[in-house]
């Protein structure tokens, strides 16, 4: 089970003023607690990045892994920021992501094929989120048909079933569920699987978004999620990612380990 830590992302406005003035001091800071708190890749979100996106995104990826041993998701609508960031990156990227596009599909797919890297395709088409698990699955193939055009194998292929916000959407929770399911069975070897997890608990009071995200992560453990782009920050969400390792006999039991 893969941790995606999400807290570096340009809508914030601490991200936003750091690569405004090119200091990159908050951004190693908030992904070395990120890094430290247990994520296991950083989402680096730079947002369209339409003025100087193959720069910033090379600039913040060279930065960041002089200083944090763990790989990054590189998170941009710009694919000349994609290729940037990729072309500096050691080890495994996470492209993030692709919808099922054609235009898309036919840019982002060679990348990850021509630089060894993960991808994220998310259920989504030109209209938007699908209405229920049917639609989103059809999309989901169309991903999966590409990816193999292109060469990706599954194993480095994501897909992502839309998290939507329960609070404004509650009956999406239940077609998330059952999309994530269906994933599963479109192909052997099965593709993986990827969540926005924090998306669930947007409009939900503060005290109540932990409780929300971390319940619902179970759900979805259950129904065979391997990564979640999330806050390594929420405590409880962390001790239930360790609980699960155990318990599915992927690391060896220690009272300090949960603890």
């Amino acid at each position: 089970m893969l941790i995606i830590g999400e807290n570096i992302s340009v809508i914030r406005s601490k991200v936003s003023q750091a690569i405004k003035e090119r200091d990159i001091r908050p951004i190693l800071e908030m992904a070395k607690v990120q890094t430290d708190a247990g994520a296991h890749y950083i989402d680096i979100n730079i947002g369209p990045a339409t003025k100087n996106g193959p720069d910033i995104m090379k600039w913040i990826v060279t930065s960041l892994q002089d200083v944090v041993d763990i790989p990054l998701a590189l998170d941009t609508k710009n694919a000349a920021a994609v290729r940037a960031g990729l072309e500096v990156h050691r080890g495994k990227a996470i492209i993030n992501s692709t919808t099922g596009d054609e235009d898309q599909l036919n840019t982002l797919m060679p990348l990850a094929k021509e630089f060894n890297a993960a991808i994220i395709g998310l259920a989504m088409a030109k209209s938007g989120v699908s209405r229920d698990a049917s639609e989103r699955c059809e999309v989901a193939y169309n991903i999966i048909t590409a990816a193999q055009e292109h060469g990706v194998p599954m194993e480095d292929l994501y897909l992502d079933p839309i998290v939507l916000p329960v609070a404004v959407a509650q009956e999406h929770t239940v077609e998330t569920l059952e999309a994530l399911k269906m994933f599963k069975e479109l192909t052997d070897p099965a593709p993986r699987t990827v969540v926005g997890l924090s998306n669930l608990s947007q409009s939900s009071p503060p005290q109540l978004r932990s409780i929300i995200n971390s319940t619902y992560l179970v759900m979805l453990i259950t129904l065979g999620l391997d990564a979640a782009i999330a806050n390594p920050l929420e405590t409880e969400l962390m001790n239930i990612v360790k609980t699960v390792q155990i318990l599915q006999n992927k690391v060896l039991y220690a009272h300090s380990y949960l603890d």
